[in-house]
């Protein structure tokens, strides 16, 4: 943990405002402790369209956020109406099971229970066995709204049959609770009661369609808890779809339900809440400790991209390749002048080596004669005022004939163009 006396600034670390840590901000936090984070990476990389990742490349993301500190990874293995399991979502489930990777890995599959109208879809037994027979050891039945209160009670019924068998097989189990903010609450709560009495260890919240704000999604997990005839642990699972996944899940988090998050935020349709964003923010704003080696994360996220051939945009927080890039010339001059990683950060909260980047810098059309003189003295050279004009009319000139994006040039290259304008410069480097 980073920040574990709650401090606004940590000097070569970060510096954010006071007020995070007043008690009128935090007497109304509820932090889960431990965190009871969960990662959903593995199987959201599975569900993104288009991914190029080979089970090779899954088992290297596997290994990777062990080593980043994950405790807990859920995986799914999905009929989606077949007579057997999905083939991929299969191979993925065995080789993870069988790698030997220090998370609990939890599955989730669709023939654990039968659907709404509380009919069986198959026997339940036959996926624990299956689910059994590849090493598992949690099970995640998943529980949506049945339409009415007979299917409900047949609904129930099946789920003690399977949980009855999963137990005598020595199986742990959670149960998955679907599309949680939308359906009626008080049947919800007596559903999830009826878990609890059979043994769930862990209730695992699903608002899929990012039905709750952020603000509601505090007060949700608040009544929720409140009616539970035991307190357990709790996990929220949100989407991104209003661009509000990282601030729900840590809201989630401040009432007392773990955070769902996948690297990069993979997944279908509009993402995930990013476990960098919601592991950073958590502490260093919140000063919570999430289990998360935070300089791993850059690392992490990189090898997730590369395995997926699906780049991070490059304005995404805490991971994309603008987050730590300074261009503008009051940025550049700092770096120049100071030093990339000098404190406070510029231009941010964070020390960039906090998460695993790197601060670097860029000339690009914005750059300005104070920059070249900059350079100057860092090259060891004390220029003319022509000189001055040379140099940044050679380089404007550069950036000129890039045709396409990126439209800058690299420090290496504007060296390169600096030594060819100015000859004799120093050995130093910019």
């Amino acid at each position: 943990m980073i920040n574990p006396d709650r401090q606004h600034r940590v000097e070569g670390q970060h510096w954010v405002s006071p007020v995070n840590f007043e008690p009128e901000v935090t007497e109304q936090f509820d932090f889960p402790s431990p965190l009871g984070l969960i990662d959903s990476t593995l199987r959201k990389v599975r569900y993104t369209a288009g991914a190029t990742t080979a089970i090779d490349g899954f088992l290297r993301i596997a290994q990777a956020l062990a080593d980043a500190g994950i405790k807990d990874e859920a995986l799914n293995l999905d009929w989606w109406g077949d007579d057997g399991p999905n083939p991929r979502e299969f191979e993925l489930v065995r080789e993870i099971l069988a790698g030997g990777f220090s998370f609990t890995t939890n599955v989730y599959a669709d023939t654990l229970l039968g659907n709404g109208d509380g009919a069986p879809v198959s026997d339940g037994r036959a996926a624990v066995d299956v689910l059994l027979g590849i090493g598992a050891e949690v099970v995640a039945p998943g529980i949506v709204e049945a339409p009415s209160l007979d299917a409900e009670k047949r609904q129930l019924e099946q789920l003690a049959t399977v949980l009855d068998y999963a137990r005598s097989c020595g199986l742990r189990y959670t149960i998955t609770l679907a599309q949680c903010g939308r359906r009626d609450f008080d049947r919800m709560v007596r559903v999830a009661n009826e878990a609890i009495a059979l043994g769930a260890h862990r209730l695992d919240l699903m608002d899929s369609t990012s039905s709750l704000s952020p603000e509601a999604m505090r007060v949700f997990i608040r009544r929720f808890r409140s009616r539970l005839d035991r307190e357990v642990p709790l996990t929220m699972h949100v989407h991104d779809d209003f661009g509000l996944g990282t601030a729900a899940a840590i809201a989630a988090a401040a009432a007392g339900a773990g955070p769902d998050v996948s690297v990069n935020g993979a997944s279908y349709r509009c993402g995930f809440p990013p476990l960098e964003e919601v592991a950073t923010s958590l502490e260093v704003l919140y000063g919570v400790d999430t289990g998360i080696k935070l300089d791993q994360l850059q690392p992490l996220s990189d090898l997730v991209a590369r395995e997926m051939g699906l780049p991070n945009p490059a304005l995404k927080p805490v991971t994309g390749g603008y987050a730590f890039l300074k261009h503008t010339p009051g940025d550049v001059l700092t770096a120049l002048r100071d030093g990339p990683d000098t404190f406070p950060p510029i231009s941010g909260c964070v020390q960039a080596d906090v998460v695993g980047a790197e601060v670097r810098w860029v000339w690009d059309s914005l750059s300005t004669r104070a920059m070249v003189r900059q350079l100057g003295e860092n090259l060891g050279v004390r220029l003319s005022d022509e000189q001055v004009e040379t140099v940044y009319a050679a380089l404007d000139a550069a950036v000129r004939e890039i045709p396409e994006y990126p439209r800058w040039l690299e420090p290496a290259r504007v060296e390169e163009i600096f030594r060819k304008v100015i000859p004799g410069s120093a050995n130093s480097s910019v």
